[in-house]
Formats: structure tokens, C-alpha cells, sequence
């Protein structure tokens, strides 16, 4: 695993603080005139390096790894369980729309107005490479968002005074700019010529072939999103883009954070303050019964140095808490990897091909690639694994595909949205939830009901379904 050195830490604890800053100056009032309070006699430029490594670091740290958004997935999928105050409330389907006002403003006001300065600065300077990475951070945002809560601004948005109060876009459309921002990334960062270079990356250290390769592999999950919509297109569309997608484990887009109680993973940092996760019995019960190799990197030994989990609702504070693979100091964010390449490519592959033994050629090697991504390999295992997948056909080949990617995309959003695709694996809604079926997207923010609430759409309740699920 990548470390970040001296000056990368130091910068990235300025980030988070500027980020913490960010988030509560926006919980108080979203259009904050940005005249206000500045100094004529202090430098104020920024530059495309300086600006940079905020945005990434929002990313990861705002909509592809924080509490706010992946842990109210994983709490109603099961795979984690809240055992105190209002993360046992999340967990039994009851969430304060509060409680996603970060989330979802802090990212127009943060990260997404950041991405949208970079390019500007980047069209400026004539420097397509930064416009590509710009581009494909936008489009990381944009997809977050609309994926747990639909209709988002998005045609008025970023542009402050001038609509104050932005509408809201049907999904539709953003997944039609998601589309057009990483095709235009991709042709940006296709350029020979760029007089610049792409410095305070952290993702891929100014690397333009694998952000190229990164944008692809986001069209492709993307492309995938929409099999309910068009069918074999969106598989045929997915595959294509896979071709130009990663092709190992080192091309991986993932934030690596630092040790300090700063710079760390967002998930460290929220059992650090609030301890308020256990494993979810249903993860940790299927874990064991294929005897995955990965369960002592998804999870701590509890005080009987024994693999336990939280029922839903139960608050089992003896269970045990996130492992070091996602829940440690120094545990990566994963934005985009190979072994998700693979299980789309799984998929598709038995959608569209109608040949069960690539088939599972292409999930034993998704599951191999996802052991060796978290050292973990066993061959024993493998072995055992690999037979028992020739047995299987049709749909229970298929459901064990899906089933596979909800176990190596633990903590990652594509195991939400996979699972409301296909409804695999099959999750039993909990016994205690204030709603009779898992909830299947996010209510909008508070502050948005506050001060854009003659936009905001009405009606819409947790169990209804976004566009592309319908």
C-alpha cells in the first residue's frame, strides 16, 4: 500500500480542516454572497495544484467513503449494523433528512464548486489533461448523489447568485452529463500536448493513461446502472467501455490516507469518535459459511477473540467492529477497482454471451483478484471455491456473482446499487424496520426543504425507487 509522505500529509490535514470548515459554514446558510470578507491586499490566486487535492480529498472523504452516504447504505444491507443512538434509528429504516445535509450540500459547496473551478482554470491554461481529471471528479459527484437521491440540481447549479434557489434535474438527464463529462474527459485526456501536468494528485500521482483508463471503467458502471432501462444496450455499452478499463489491481483509483487523527479514513475516524458500528450478523454469517479468507480483514475479533455480528436493530456492542481493510488509520477509499471491472464484466458476460464457463472463469478471477487486493490469498481456498462453482448454472450462477461482489465491495457504494438492481443477495428486511422492505434511496436534505423547498420533489418517500430502478 502507497504512504503518503511528510508533505502530502500536511497538505492533506489542511484539507480536511478546510473541508470540516466548508461543511459547517453550509449547514448554517448555503449562498454565502463569495465576495464577502475578502482582503484586497492578500494574495488570493488558485492555482490548478493547490485546488486539486481538495477536490480529491472530498471525494473520497465526502461521497465515496463517509458515514453520511456508504455507512447508511451498508447499515441497510447489512453488512454493518448501528448500535447507538441515531444509527440504530438508520438501521430500522428512520432517517432524519438532517442527517444527509453534508453530504449533499457540503458537496455542491465543496468538492463539485472546486472541480468546476479546476476546469475553468484549466480551459484557461489551455491544459486538457487537468480539464479531463476535472471532468471525471465532476462526474463522481454527480453520480453519488443522484444514485441515492434521484432528481438533483444540477442545469442551474455552481453558478451561486445567479440561481440562488437551483431546479432539479430529472436523473435522466444527469445520467446523461455523467456521460457526456467522462466522454469529454476521456477525449481530454487522450491529448498529446499538455503544457502543464497534473500535480496534487493524489489518485494517480499526475498519471494521464490511468485517469483515461479510470473514466472508462466509470462509464462502464454507469452503462450498468441503467440494465433496467435498456436492456442489452446497457450491457453492450458497459462492455465496451470495460475494454479500455483497468486491466490490474495496480490500476486502482483509491485514496490513501495518512495516520494522523486528521488525515485518516473517515470510517476510522467515526468509530474513533463515535464507535457507533458493529458487523452485520447477515455479512459475518455468510462470510463464515464460505470460510472466506477475508473475514479477518472485514472484521475484528470480538473480546472472545471470536467473528460475531450485530442482528438488525439489536445493538449488539459485543459484536465485532470494521476491520483493518476498510476501518484502520491508513485504510483506503476505493472510488473505482479492478476486481468491480471484473464483476461487471461477469455479469455482462452472462447477460449477453450465453457461456457459463467464461462465466465463471471471469468470478473466479474477480474473486482471486479481490483476495490478492487485500493479502489474502489462499489457494486451498481457491481450489475448494472454484469447485464448487462449476456446479453451479443459470440463475444460481448468476445470484452467486452478485452475491461475490456484495462481499469484496464491502463498505463501497456499487454493493447498494448492485443489490437494488438485481436483489441479489437475498436480504431479509429487518424484522424492526419502520418500513416492511430495505429502503431504496436517501429523503432530500433539511436545508434543502428549507431553502429550496419550492424545488425540491414532493412525495418522495425511502422505499420508492430512483429513475434507473424503476
Amino acid at each position: 500500500m502507497k504512504k503518503l509522505d511528510t508533505m502530502k500529509k500536511d497538505r492533506f490535514y489542511q484539507i480536511l480542516v478546510l473541508i470540516v470548515i466548508t461543511s459547517i459554514l453550509f449547514s448554517c446558510e448555503k449562498w454565502i454572497d463569495p465576495e464577502i470578507n475578502i482582503d484586497p491586499d492578500q494574495a488570493s490566486e488558485v492555482t490548478m495544484a493547490t485546488i486539486l487535492p481538495s477536490i480529491e480529498a472530498g471525494v473520497a472523504y465526502h461521497v465515496c467513503g463517509g458515514s453520511d452516504i456508504i455507512g447508511i447504505q451498508s447499515m441497510w444491507l447489512q453488512q454493518i449494523d448501528g448500535i447507538s443512538g441515531y444509527f440504530i434509528a438508520i438501521t430500522n429504516y428512520i432517517v432524519d433528512p438532517r442527517v444527509v445535509n453534508t453530504l449533499f450540500d457540503g458537496s455542491y459547496s465543496g468538492g463539485m464548486m472546486d472541480a468546476k473551478v479546476l476546469a475553468d482554470l484549466a480551459t484557461e491554461k489551455n491544459s486538457p489533461h487537468n480539464l479531463g481529471v476535472a471532468k471525471v471528479n465532476m462526474a463522481i459527484f454527480l453520480g453519488q448523489l443522484t444514485d441515492v437521491f434521484g432528481d438533483i440540481p444540477w442545469s442551474e447549479a455552481l453558478q451561486g447568485i445567479d440561481y440562488p434557489r437551483p431546479v432539479y434535474d430529472e436523473q435522466e438527464y444527469i445520467y446523461e452529463e455523467i456521460f457526456r463529462l467522462l466522454s469529454e474527459a476521456i477525449d481530454h485526456l487522450s491529448e498529446t500536448n499538455e503544457p502543464v501536468g497534473i500535480y496534487g494528485d493524489y489518485f494517480y500521482e499526475g498519471d494521464a493513461l490511468l485517469w483515461f483508463k479510470a473514466a472508462h471503467a466509470l462509464k462502464a458502471r454507469y452503462h450498468l446502472h441503467l440494465t433496467k432501462r435498456k436492456g442489452n444496450q446497457a450491457y453492450q455499452d458497459a462492455l465496451f467501455e470495460l475494454n479500455e478499463a483497468f486491466t490490474s489491481n495496480d490500476d486502482d483509483m483509491q485514496f490513501n490516507y495518512g495516520s494522523g487523527d486528521s488525515e485518516s479514513n473517515p470510517l476510522y475516524q467515526f468509530m474513533r469518535d463515535w464507535d457507533g458500528y458493529r458487523l452485520g450478523a447477515y455479512f459475518i454469517d455468510m462470510l463464515k459459511a464460505y470460510n472466506d479468507p477475508r473475514l479477518p480483514v472485514f472484521a475484528y475479533p470480538d473480546a472472545n477473540d471470536e467473528y460475531t455480528g450485530s442482528e438488525p436493530g439489536s445493538a449488539n456492542t459485543e459484536a465485532s467492529r470494521p476491520g483493518f481493510a476498510v476501518a484502520d488509520a491508513e485504510s483506503p477509499t476505493y472510488l473505482m477497482t479492478f476486481v468491480e471491472c471484473l464483476f461487471m464484466k461477469a455479469e455482462i458476460i452472462y447477460q449477453i454471451a450465453n457461456d457459463e464457463n467464461q462465466v465463471r472463469e471471469i468470478l473466479i478471477q474477480a474473486v482471486t483478484e479481490s483476495l490478492n487486493k487485500f493479502g489474502v490469498y489462499d489457494e486451498t481456498w481457491l481450489s475448494e471455491y472454484s469447485d464448487s462453482v462449476e456446479n453451479l448454472t443459470g440463475e444460481d450462477l448468476f445470484e452467486e456473482i452478485m452475491t461475490q461482489k456484495y462481499i469484496a465491495t464491502f463498505y463501497q457504494a456499487e454493493s447498494y446499487h448492485s443489490w437494488r438492481r438485481t436483489g441479489y443477495p437475498v436480504i431479509p428486511p429487518n424484522p424492526l424496520g419502520a418500513e416492511d422492505e430495505i429502503p431504496t434511496r436517501f429523503p432530500y436534505t433539511s436545508l434543502e426543504m428549507t431553502y429550496n423547498n419550492e424545488n425540491v420533489p414532493k412525495g418522495v418517500t425511502i422505499t420508492d425507487r430512483v429513475w434507473w430502478d424503476e
